[in-house]
């Protein structure tokens, strides 16, 4: 882009910088995007270089920048630095002159209030924005971060696949530059196999429109917007299931989409819905199509990334081909695992290990029995029902069909326990156990599929705390955290009220710890401790994205959290002090509970004691004291009784209900009267304030 004002030279251009290399996992194509833009933005500002708009863009074979509005060089800058005294140490002097790189001649005396000080101008003269461009460019390759990178040739440089072209283009001129043993160029690569000739462009709407021409569509959301419509267009009549990740992710592996539609022999149909689908999804990124009803139909959508001479007819006889070959596998699979009864798979069980210190699977199966068992008694629910379940949860992983499809697991559990009469609630369980599968997914409603999903949870939990493994840093091999955030997730479904800490300690109690080899276990307490503080600050972020309530919120509720390991329960403590935080009432309690709090602090450092709330009524002589004291009273009790109910919405309108009385006391009532006894006696009476206060919440941790 050039900017000429008539009559002027050009002042401002564009900058293209194009990274061409192998194809890029489409998983990682959106980081890639934001990486390069944030690093461009950054790599800018540190080299003093204005621009109007930066704009990134990812196919999967390159990663594109351009800016727009860069100067052609940068002014000269004039800076002026304040040395020592002029009648300062030589030594001073002489370390000031060597900084600045001039003489005792070249300086000027600079007056002051203070005195008189040397003083140096320092000119830097601008620089070609070219120059700049070419050592930004490198540092942007240098410094940008994959998941994973790989080396390739002997160069001991690393990108997530092989480098292949470097285009660096500023006012429509090559931009110098070398890295991996390429040098930057005005020229690049269209589409692999329709356009693969190289080509030269002068900016970004050529290059753009160059691309196109080349069969490449260069915007992420335009490719999209292309695959959704052509895959509607072909599915005709038939609808595409919905499944957006999908839809991502075949948009980050082509350049120049072109939807097909295939055909599912009718054999096949008679397969569970996720068997057939699984394959078509995961495995060939195809798109399942339904038809009015919402049944599967026997079509399947697919996008090529070539315009084939023969309309993709080969092509769609080659994707049939292999996804008959597949759903053949899972046909046979199908029939041979229903030869024999699910719990027979749990035999397979005892060979695979669960981890080399906890055991095997069928020892874990063996503790969610023993776990769940002991929640249902406690949830007053069939404790048959769901020691049923625990025994087959894990049986379908030894089943062929989910040794070939990992991602039916559970899925599978439930067919074949429904084919093979098992109680309802049993196979629903089977499947609900791995909800959710990932945050902010539906969690189970029924309770014996509740139970066993927490169980599960609690179990893997608890087993790797207590051996000493857990997440540090970025590092999380065992998915805890997730599987934590999981267990909150369901601790926070309203039908089995449930103390964290007490099923915790159940769960580490199922561990038959004197049989396994571990070469430093975890007490219990101490196992309890750690996993606690975890889930709590799972449990902060999570009350954050789900209610939207404030960290101080949330603080607050935690720092009394010990009273009632209760995660639903403390999620409604949270959400009722949200409310009360939203009305005047509660913003005036708040400032007088600051007012008291500040005062206890102060006396209870110069007393050296600490005041509980002792309260001699007879030594009021105000009426203040006597109506503070006497609301006090009334509401302690019916505070606490409501928290005990899991009533918090009362509890806080009880709360809000002392805020005129707070007030009346501290306008007519000095706490730090001359009367000793008084005194002391008035600082009880705000203690007992305080504990009043925090039946709810610690309301020092409020902000405000």
């Amino acid at each position: 882009m050039r900017v000429v004002p008539f009559g002027w030279r050009i002042l401002v251009a564009e900058w293209l910088f194009e990274i061409l290399s192998e194809e890029i996992p489409s998983r990682m194509q959106g980081m890639a995007q934001e990486q390069l833009k944030s690093l461009a933005e950054a790599e800018l500002q540190v080299e003093g270089l204005d621009f109007d708009t930066i704009r990134t863009f990812v196919t999967p074979r390159r990663l594109t920048l351009v800016v727009e509005g860069l100067p052609l060089h940068t002014p000269e800058r004039v800076e002026e630095k304040k040395g020592p005294r002029v009648d300062a140490p030589a030594q001073a002097i002489e370390g000031f002159l060597k900084t600045t790189g001039v003489n005792r001649e070249a300086c000027d005396i600079l007056d002051t209030p203070k005195g008189q000080f040397l003083s140096v101008t320092i000119k830097q003269p601008g620089q070609l924005t070219e120059q700049i461009l070419s050592k930004v460019a490198l540092s942007l390759l240098e410094k940008f971060r994959w998941p994973k990178s790989m080396r390739w040739g002997s160069s001991s440089i690393t990108w997530i696949r092989p480098l292949r072209g470097l285009l660096c283009v500023f006012d429509e001129k090559i931009v110098h530059l070398s890295y991996a043993g390429l040098d930057a160029s005005n020229s690049t690569q269209g589409h692999r196999f329709l356009a693969p000739t190289p080509f030269e462009v002068q900016n970004f709407k050529d290059y753009e429109k160059k691309l196109r021409d080349h069969f490449v569509i260069l915007d992420w959301q335009e490719r999209r917007q292309i695959i959704k419509a052509d895959v509607a267009k072909v599915a005709g009549e038939l609808t595409p299931l919905k499944d957006e990740s999908l839809f991502d992710e075949v948009t980050g592996l082509v350049e120049w989409p072109v939807a097909l539609k295939g055909k599912v022999d009718e054999h096949f149909m008679n397969l569970p819905l996720e068997v057939i689908t699984t394959p078509m999804r995961v495995h060939q990124r195809y798109f399942p199509l339904i038809d009015e009803q919402g049944k599967l139909a026997p079509y399947f959508g697919v996008v090529a990334n070539v315009e084939a001479p023969d309309q993709g007819r080969t092509i769609v006889i080659g994707n049939e081909r292999v996804l008959r070959a597949r759903l053949a596998d899972a046909q046979f699979f199908w029939k041979q695992d229903q030869k024999h009864p699910l719990e027979h798979f749990n035999v397979s069980l005892k060979t695979r290990l669960f981890h080399q210190h906890l055991g095997s699977v069928f020892a874990k199966v063996e503790r969610l029995v023993a776990l769940s068992t002991r929640m249902a008694e406690k949830a007053e629910t069939d404790s048959k029902i769901v020691a049923r379940a625990a025994f087959l949860s894990k049986a379908d992983l030894a089943s062929q069909m989910v040794n070939e499809f990992p991602e039916v697991q559970g899925i599978m559990g439930r067919y074949y326990a429904q084919n093979q009469k098992e109680n309802p609630e049993v196979a629903r369980a089977l499947e609900e156990q791995y909800w959710p599968k990932a945050s902010g997914e539906k969690t189970p409603d029924a309770l014996p599929s509740l139970i066993l999903a927490m169980a599960d949870r609690l179990d893997t939990l608890v087993g790797f705390f207590a051996i000493g493994i857990t997440p540090t840093g970025s590092k999380d091999p065992f998915a805890l955290r997730r599987t934590g955030l999981g267990l909150i997730a369901l601790a926070l479904n309203p039908r089995f009220s449930l103390s964290m800490l007490e099923a915790l300690g159940w769960a580490y109690d199922a561990y038959p710890w004197d049989e396994l080899t571990v070469p430093q276990l975890k007490s219990k307490e101490e196992t309890l401790s750690n996993l606690w503080k975890f889930l709590l600050e799972r449990f902060k972020f999570s009350l954050r994205d789900v209610q939207g309530s404030p960290y101080d919120h949330v603080d607050a509720v935690l720092s009394v959290a010990d009273q009632n390991p209760n995660l639903f329960d403390l999620s409604l403590r949270v959400k009722a002090l949200d409310q009360l935080m939203d009305v005047e009432d509660g913003k005036n309690l708040l400032i007088a509970y600051k007012r008291a709090s500040n005062i206890l602090k102060i006396e209870e450092e110069k007393d050296k004691c600490l005041y509980g709330g002792q309260v001699k009524k007879e030594l009021f002589d105000l009426d203040e004291e006597n109506e503070l004291f006497k609301s006090l009273s009334q509401k302690l009790p019916e505070i606490e009784d409501f928290v005990k109910k899991g009533e918090f919405v009362k509890a806080v309108q009880d709360l809000a209900t002392l805020r005129l009385v707070v007030d009346q006391f501290f306008d007519k009532v000095v706490v730090n009267t001359e009367d000793k006894n008084k005194r002391v006696n008035r600082l009880h009476l705000l203690a007992y304030f305080r504990k009043t206060l925090y039946q709810v919440a610690d309301f020092s941790k409020i902000e405000g």
